[in-house]
């Protein structure tokens, strides 16, 4: 399987994995022609160019690693080129954007998915699997973030270059894929212009309530704590990246029920020897998207839907800190009709 990789900075976390899953990297797009073929020379790449349709007619299927702001033109050319399209966390900058990218997606049929590696981290997938048969009525998330910036980026005074303020969207996914439930209303605070710092009450579709947090911090790193609440249960984990430990650590998953508490799920941090926990849940995407370029259904991965989804829910918040008050989500637009043949 030929793969074409969009973007030279993160793209190569990309390239990395798709080697790691089985594939071929066979072309790498960026900005700068010289610098493209730098990065393309040293990784061993054969093409290297700055035109995403030269990339995209030498190759099976896409990887778009490019800035936020370039994602909707970057997985347009790649639908319209008729190939598959593996999308960099957030969708697009926009809700309309991301609208938009679902609707491309749905009248050219072919597989695309969005890459929220959240979900591809052993502890949260036993997680995932345990809360199946526990109704959830409560997930308070907390994240401190070194990489927040604070510093204005584009024409959107709340949403800069990128509208993902740092990586929010990563925890949003995560969360609203952990209880299984889409949301329905988001009353939201919003400091910084762009927004460094959020803080979210979502109503989710089941009745369960997501309270989220945010947060600039001068500590390097990521560093999260997840709780989890249901009737008669609890269960929670840590989990983010550490400098000082090079790379991504998360705690056992812990659970309360009966009484008492128990391990769940072991935790990960990063080993000599092995793979980095972050870099390895790129691979098991790689992998999983992978299969479904040979026919196996997009149930693991984060469809278009779901990362617009993400979008819809940030654009909603902005709304909310706007107008001082709760913001119901209207629901998502129908599939547009079928092309006529």
């Amino acid at each position: 399987m030929r793969i074409g990789v969009i973007g030279t900075n993160w793209g190569l976390m990309h390239v990395g994995a798709f080697r790691a899953a089985g594939a071929e990297v066979v072309a790498l797009c960026g900005q700068k022609q010289e610098h493209t073929r730098e990065v393309a020379a040293r990784e061993g790449i054969p093409l290297a160019t700055t035109d995403v349709r030269e990339l995209c007619s030498a190759v099976d299927a896409v990887v778009v690693a490019s800035p936020d702001a370039l994602h909707r033109q970057h997985v347009e050319a790649a639908i319209d080129a008729g190939r598959a399209v593996l999308c960099e966390k957030p969708l697009a900058r926009t809700e309309a954007d991301a609208l938009a990218l679902v609707a491309r997606a749905r009248v050219a049929s072919r597989p695309c998915a969005v890459n929220f590696p959240y979900r591809m981290l052993p502890p949260l997938r036993t997680l995932k699997a345990w809360l199946l048969e526990r109704p959830l009525h409560q997930l308070v998330v907390t994240m401190r973030n070194s990489f927040v910036p604070r510093e204005a980026a584009g024409p959107d005074p709340f949403t800069g270059a990128s509208a993902d303020w740092g990586g929010l969207s990563h925890l949003l996914d995560a969360a609203l894929w952990l209880s299984g439930a889409s949301p329905t209303w988001v009353q939201a605070s919003l400091s910084g212009r762009p927004v460094h710092t959020a803080a979210l009450h979502v109503g989710l579709s089941s009745g369960a309530v997501l309270v989220l947090t945010h947060a600039a911090s001068p500590e390097p790193g990521l560093h999260g704590g997840w709780t989890l609440i249901g009737q008669d249960w609890e269960a929670g984990f840590s989990g983010g990246y550490v400098p000082s430990r090079d790379g991504w650590c998360v705690s056992p998953v812990r659970c309360f029920r009966e009484g008492a508490w128990t391990d769940l799920a072991s935790g990960l941090e990063p080993r000599p020897g092995e793979r980095e926990p972050w870099a390895e849940a790129h691979v098991e995407t790689a992998r999983r998207f992978l299969a479904v370029l040979r026919g196996a259904p997009l149930t693991e991965l984060a469809t278009l839907e779901e990362g617009a989804t993400v979008q819809r829910l940030l654009a909603a918040a902005v709304v909310s800190e706007q107008q001082g008050r709760r913001v119901t989500l209207s629901p998502a637009p129908p599939p547009p009709p079928p092309s006529p043949a």
